[in-house]
């Protein structure tokens, strides 16, 4: 199994798959920071000053993070980063479910907030720190990169 896992092969795809999805989660909150400050509300956790920099902010650090694991320029910093941010949303996530709260995460455009969405939404997080971080650890990804 570990074999397959470590196969240049699956790791390129799991690489386009996981940066199309960062890539895509952050250019569909560029086109409406509005809609993604207003689900980071939702968490109850920040002040309002703040709600409006990482709206303005995060989705252009996940388009960049999304292209560079893409195009597999340094493909490892680029895991490491989305592993980080995944770490951050699936904390963010626990702490409003620890708090009954129903949010939408934003994180593919807006949605009614729902307890089972907020869920579904901590599972994602937990795949997608385990892609990162697969990504990250992957011997063949690092004899990729020290090849170049």
């Amino acid at each position: 199994m570990r074999r397959c896992l470590e196969n240049r092969w699956f790791l390129l795809l799991l690489r386009v798959v996981l940066g199309g999805l960062f890539l895509y989660a952050g250019i569909t909150k560029i086109g409406n920071p509005q809609a993604f400050a207003d689900s980071i509300a939702t968490f109850k956790i920040l002040p309002a000053h703040f709600i409006s920099i990482i709206a303005l902010g995060l989705p252009p650090l996940e388009v960049l993070l999304g292209f560079m694991l893409i195009v597999g320029w340094k493909a490892r910093t680029a895991s490491l980063g989305i592993t980080a941010l995944a770490i951050v949303f699936g904390v963010i996530l626990g702490q409003a479910i620890a708090r009954g709260l129903s949010v939408d995460c934003g994180c593919f455009g807006s949605g009614e907030p729902s307890a089972v969405k907020t869920w579904l939404s901590l599972g994602r997080a937990g795949l997608l720190f385990l892609a990162g971080a697969w990504l990250y650890f992957s011997k063949t990804l690092k004899s990729f990169e020290s090849a170049k």
